[in-house]
């Protein structure tokens, strides 16, 4: 019976310090990783710069590489969303009228886009085989894994060599 009064009360006790914990674990630290407003698109373009350096690193560019990485890199830039765009007085617009300057926007990011194709095929036009397939590892395969990782095909181990 004692043994039932203990195991009840420290269950109680658990529990109710579980109950009481439970809204300070949920609050997130000052800011996060996403500072303090959540702004998402810093945290982005951090990752995004880390990318880019791991990736130089990696391919070893030559001197007469860079001019092509540079416009690479340049090509990126203008695909980020203009906060600034959206039109203040965005409610008062008819459906039609926001479908509009929806198209026009997507019609921008696919000139964009297509600048950016054009840029990365000049660039990888300039990279030797070698350098190629370490491009290539860099962009094959998943692009995110758990929480936001980067997931890269070429840190994965070598595959051992086969018996003849």
């Amino acid at each position: 019976m004692t043994r039932y009064r203990k195991l009840v009360s420290s269950a109680l006790l658990a529990s109710s310090l579980g109950f009481l914990a439970a809204p300070v674990a949920a609050v997130p630290p000052e800011g996060g990783f996403l500072g303090p407003r959540g702004d998402f698109s810093e945290h982005r373009a951090r990752r995004a710069e880390r990318h880019h350096q791991k990736l130089h690193e990696a391919l070893k560019l030559m001197p007469d590489q860079e001019s092509a990485w540079k416009q690479l890199l340049d090509s990126e830039h203008p695909m980020a969303r203009a906060e600034s765009r959206i039109p203040a007085d965005w409610t008062k617009l008819t459906t039609p009228e926001r479908a509009d300057i929806m198209l026009e926007r997507m019609k921008e990011q696919q000139v964009q886009q297509t600048e950016h194709v054009a840029a990365l095929k000049e660039f990888y036009s300039a990279l030797t085989p070698e350098q190629r397939k370490i491009f290539d590892d860099f962009h094959s395969g998943p692009r995110n894994g758990m929480r936001g990782k980067s997931i890269y095909r070429s840190s994965a181990p070598e595959k051992a060599p086969q018996k003849p």
